[in-house]
């Protein structure tokens, strides 16, 4: 059985493919596989371990060398692997189905093709969910109509902002690897001007990575960042250029509501007297423009789509000059793909910096960019 459930955000799409996986006993896969890994591993060899049923049951699903990755600790993988990782241990395990809400989506195009390929056969029901997707081959498809929730106006959001001049961005011979990992980079060099940019690299090519260090979140091996000519180093000096909403925005919160994150950020900032600080009353009229018109609200009490949604409040309020998303089409309907196509051009012609990591073709193909190439562990404009 080989099911897919179509429709717009907040139409009920999840909760009848989580109908469908009490039904049966079954793998499940959201948009971020992290929450399918298990918890008590602290390798992947572990973690396959874990899973791993005393017989094979079905043919195993392995786009990637997983004995290459034993040692690793699966937080360090990116979330397209992380994904990978999840499909490989449901095909190692006795699960009699799986079920997948939109994680497919962090793949790039050659692990996605497989695993689409994958569940489109094998003697295991499947269901699904893609944006992406419309009536795939072989698929039964069920529409949801649920009324539609957390309504986002991204025009209106980025309607008053002001033109803005970021500065240009040098790395210079960067270095970085994780322990107990091959080199990601190795004396990777690049210039970046304001305007929009596209990364670009097979799933663990290192584009969450380099938005990471680019951050100060990671600290790399060896090497410089400048802006302007100016050296930068955020892992020792702290972040004041850019504005990142990370590709699950779980990890970026620093608070259990909106008003405690909202605090705890504005703060951070202001302890920069270069950045231009919102005031709590434009960041609440924002959020409600983003969909959540209460600072009250606890963050993780929302829907996985409307905290995506939510996690674009720094990039779009125009306090820092570089914005970085990461996957920000994960989860998001065609309808919403298109207005952020049109957010990103906007940024870039006021002057902001867009950094931008999608696997989605066709929204690239609606922003205006360059791209950024990772591979081999090098980085260059192609």
């Amino acid at each position: 059985m080989r099911d897919f459930i179509a429709g717009a955000n907040f139409s009920g799409r999840s909760a009848a493919l989580m109908t469908r996986l009490r039904e049966r006993l079954s793998f499940f896969v959201g948009p971020y596989a992290e929450g399918a890994l298990s918890g008590l591993s602290s390798t992947v060899a572990d973690e396959i371990a874990i899973y791993s049923a005393p017989a094979p049951v079905r043919a195993e699903f392995a786009p990637l060398d997983f004995a290459a990755f034993a040692a690793r600790k699966p937080p360090t993988l990116s979330g397209g692997e992380q994904v990978l990782l999840a499909l490989h241990c449901f095909s190692r395990s006795d699960y009699s189905g799986i079920g997948i809400d939109t994680a497919l989506e962090q793949l790039d195009p050659v692990n996605r093709d497989m695993a689409l390929a994958y569940l489109s056969g094998g003697d295991f029901s499947a269901a699904l969910i893609d944006n992406r997707l419309d009536d795939p081959p072989g698929w039964t498809t069920q529409g949801c109509t649920g009324e539609a929730a957390f309504a986002c106006d991204l025009p209106a959001a980025t309607g008053a902002l002001k033109p803005c001049k970021a500065p240009a961005i040098a790395i210079d011979n960067l270095s970085f690897a994780y322990p107990g990992g091959a080199e990601i980079f190795r004396n990777a060099s690049i210039t970046l001007a304001p305007g929009a940019w596209r990364l670009i690299g097979s799933n663990g090519a290192g584009k969450t990575t380099l938005f990471r260090l680019l951050a100060g979140v990671l600290a790399p091996a060896s090497g410089t960042i400048a802006l302007d000519g100016a050296r930068y180093a955020p892992w020792r000096e702290g972040n004041r250029i850019f504005a990142l909403a990370a590709q699950n925005p779980d990890h970026q919160w620093c608070g259990a509501t909106l008003r405690e994150d909202m605090s705890r950020r504005r703060a951070a900032l202001a302890r920069h007297s270069q950045i231009a600080v919102p005031d709590e009353a434009a960041l609440a009229a924002l959020a409600a423009l983003l969909g959540v018109p209460s600072l009250d609200q606890h963050l993780y009490e929302l829907p996985l789509v409307a905290r995506k949604r939510l996690c674009w409040l720094w990039p779009l309020s125009g306090a820092l000059p570089w914005i970085m998303l990461d996957e920000p089409t994960i989860g998001q309907d065609r309808a919403m793909r298109a207005a952020l196509g049109r957010t990103i051009d906007r940024l870039a012609a006021l002057g902001h910096g867009v950094v931008f990591i999608t696997h989605d073709d066709e929204f690239a193909g609606t922003v205006a960019h360059r791209t950024v190439r990772l591979a081999g562990q090098a980085i260059s404009v192609s």
